[in-house]
């Protein structure tokens, strides 16, 4: 299987599960009316589908690592699917709680697959380059996702969007079934338990820098792909057509944040790219807070603000994936389950924190996105001399 044909498997793989995080976030207005629940209760929503998501990539690397990446793939596929026809069947808010929560336990498996599958194949610059590639590939799901879901609940309703997920997780499983190939040669398994495994990992000084950096940049992302349509139609009288526009005009800056990393990859530093990623991660958050204040900006500060920040995570998620998962060739299904599973279970955590907060408005989100740009430049400082240059 040639590098490319895996990016490709790789980005569809994961497809199901981007979108379903940001399909509906154009529609919670519309979605909490039908459901007859506060709209404060969406973001629920999101954190049931996240910490299974995160929770379950702790269980699918390490297996992957001992029995290959094919098997445990397919299994977590059919798991999402099964999630997404419960959601159909019983269409009620509780349900769709438990039907998130199992999409979350299911695709878990493409989520921590993603960040072993290029160590597989590649090392140095070139590992850089390709999670680049991939992380631009990965972008275009939660891209199109919003415009998606804005267009089909208008005009078939909230269920419609849960349908085009069951269609889409049934079409990645026979795609996975028919034309994904093992990467993880037999020789190259290991039959360590799981507790060793992850304490193997975790000795390792660098790797917890950058599961931190990561952590603490992809539980802004989250945030801010989960409050966004509530503070936008609070703030403006837009349809959810309207408001999944300005959802995705961030999006592509994160694409352009992953070009750069996978461009630059073999001639700038591991430390310059971070840094510049820190430094759109601070800008980002300080224009969403101070537009916070200023009514007439809100919308666009909101909307500017985000595409630095993402602009930033872009740049940050491939390198610093790249630099954690380097040094464990035969435990890289381990230590890609702890990036994504620590993540995203975080992230969904926090969802749940911040659901509990006397009121989440644009002031709040600003200042919360400037605490976690704050921790990953100092999570960065320590490691500044001890990157080498240029690649990994």
């Amino acid at each position: 299987m040639s590098g490319l044909s895996l990016v490709l498997l790789t980005v569809l793989m994961v497809a199901s599960g981007q979108m379903t995080q940001t399909l509906y976030v154009p529609a919670m207005g519309d979605m909490a009316a039908a459901l007859q629940v506060a709209g404060d209760s969406l973001p629920l929503v999101m954190a049931f589908y996240l910490i299974p998501y995160g929770l379950f990539q702790f269980i699918y690397g390490p297996l992957s690592d001992r029995f290959g990446r094919r098997p445990v793939l397919l299994v977590g596929l059919s798991v999402y699917v099964l999630g997404s026809a419960l959601i159909l069947a019983w269409p009620v808010f509780p349900m769709l709680l438990l039907g998130s929560f199992i999409q979350g336990a299911g695709t878990a498996a493409a989520g921590s697959l993603c960040r072993s599958l290029m160590r597989d194949k590649f090392e140095g610059s070139d590992l850089v380059r390709y999670n680049g590639y991939v992380s631009m590939g990965i972008m275009l799901a939660p891209l199109l996702a919003p415009l998606i879901g804005g267009y089909l609940n208008l005009h078939f309703g909230w269920q419609s969007m849960y349908q085009f997920l069951l269609a889409v997780g049934l079409l990645v499983t026979l795609v996975m079934v028919f034309w994904f190939r093992e990467t993880l040669p037999a020789e190259r398994r290991h039959a360590q338990p799981m507790l060793p495994a992850y304490q193997h990992v975790l000795h390792n000084s660098a790797f917890c820098r950058q599961l931190g950096m990561l952590m603490a940049a992809f539980a802004g992302v989250i945030l801010y792909e989960a409050v966004f349509g509530v503070l936008v139609s609070r703030q403006s009288g837009l349809t959810s057509t309207e408001i999944s526009l300005l959802f995705v005009l961030p999006l592509p800056l994160y694409f352009a944040g992953a070009m750069l990393a996978s461009l630059k990859a073999a001639s700038w530093s591991i430390n310059r790219l971070q840094w510049i990623s820190t430094v759109a991660l601070l800008l980002g958050a300080s224009i969403v807070l101070v537009s916070a204040f200023k009514p007439d900006l809100s919308v666009a500060g909101l909307v500017l603000g985000g595409s630095f920040y993402f602009a930033g995570a872009g740049i940050l998620f491939p390198v610093a994936t790249s630099k954690a998962v380097a040094p464990f060739p035969q435990h890289s299904g381990t230590a890609g389950a702890l990036l994504g599973g620590s993540s995203n279970l975080g992230g969904g955590v926090f969802l749940l924190v911040q659901g509990a907060l006397p009121q989440m408005n644009q002031s709040v989100l600003g200042g919360l996105l400037l605490a976690f740009a704050g921790l990953v430049a100092w999570l960065l400082i320590p490691s500044s001399n001890a990157l080498p240059e240029p690649g990994i």
